[in-house]
């Protein structure tokens, strides 16, 4: 058999996500599952190579050059896929640009884009950006972390095989936003629950003028699952955590640190027993795991467990939490107003 094609990939957007976010992420207790920015996956896994990079600002796309060794560096992101024969393009620029920039790429002989999140301001652009793509036969991982995270999934293996029962109730905390971070809760949810949403109702914050409102919200899925988000900027930053209740146990997850207990009976009690959490990784992050099932989707024409649709799927959760907010009411899905913008922050 012959060698495995490596492909040439570009970025675009040479900020914290595509370049230096390992910076701050290597102090966090706990962490260990590197690399963390677009930059580290292209240039650690042995079929990618990064070739190209482009940024309006000169001096982040210099500084992106230097650090990560790459010369071919450009402040219009359209001469860079017009010259550069790219195979994979990540798109890490602000979220505003992601409908102009997927609908560019798709016009390009690409096979596959890494899109950070979340994936548009509206549903029209990600239908449009669904249908560009599928139409160019590109691929699309977006970068809901979580989604392909080996401990994630590991306590996504223990609720598929029925360890805590039937889940029943998720209690959910996080502070960035309803688009941005909302984005991969939403996700995670639906990775997790594998049931579409129903309705939604939700309290915004009193501060109307955040681009990117927080509230507390109430979801609830097809399957009868509800899900009770705690999302507060106002308190300060929270810990993000997840809480899965099951007819037969729980499973608390949070920044590597998982928690699972099983119901067991004793002399008519019900009480909890913990068990030792099975979670264990072979040193690959959440965005390698990503670029690699993008490879493999390019090459067998399957799918990355969070593609476009998914990524349009926690947006148009975004829009019925929004709109629920607003309007002070409860919002059955699916959305029909597709052009309710839901702004993020970045």
């Amino acid at each position: 058999m012959g060698e495995k094609p490596t492909y040439r990939a570009g970025i675009i957007g040479c900020g914290r996500i595509a370049s230096t976010i390992e910076d701050d992420v290597r102090k966090a207790p706990g962490f260990g599952l590197f690399p963390y920015t677009h930059a580290g996956v292209y240039q650690r896994h042995p079929r990618t190579e990064l070739v190209a990079a482009a940024d309006i600002n000169e001096s982040a796309l210099s500084a992106f050059g230097e650090r990560w060794g790459v010369t071919a560096l450009y402040t219009d992101y359209r001469e860079m896929l017009e010259r550069e024969q790219l195979h994979i393009v990540s798109i890490a620029a602000l979220s505003r640009l992601h409908h102009e920039m997927t609908m560019e790429v798709a016009k390009h002989p690409v096979k596959g884009i890494f899109l950070e999140k979340p994936v548009a301001h509206t549903l029209d652009e990600a239908d449009e950006m669904i249908a560009a793509c599928q139409s160019a036969g590109i691929k699309v991982a977006v970068n809901h972390t979580r989604t392909f995270d080996p401990y994630y999934r590991a306590a996504k293996a223990l609720i598929d095989t029925g360890e805590i029962g039937k889940v029943r109730t998720v209690i959910a905390s996080c502070a960035e936003g309803f688009s941005f971070g909302g984005s991969h809760l939403f996700d995670l949810l639906r990775y997790m629950i594998g049931a579409k949403t129903d309705w939604v109702v939700c309290y915004l914050e009193e501060d109307q003028s955040l681009i990117d409102p927080c509230g507390d919200a109430l979801i609830v899925y097809e399957n009868g699952v509800r899900v009770h988000v705690y999302n507060a900027r106002s308190g300060g930053k929270l810990f993000s955590a997840f809480d899965f209740i099951g007819t037969e146990g729980r499973i608390r997850m949070g920044r590597y640190d998982f928690r699972w207990w099983q119901a067991q009976r004793t002399d008519g009690w019900l009480i909890a027993v913990e068990r030792p959490f099975p979670g264990r990784h072979d040193g690959k992050s959440g965005m390698y795991t990503a670029v690699e099932e993008l490879i493999h989707a390019m090459e067998t024409g399957g799918e990355t467990a969070s593609n476009l649709e998914d990524g349009r799927t926690a947006l148009e959760i975004t829009v019925a939490l929004l709109m629920s907010g607003q309007r002070g009411e409860v919002v059955k899905l699916p959305i029909t107003d597709t052009s309710f913008v839901a702004e993020a922050m970045w």
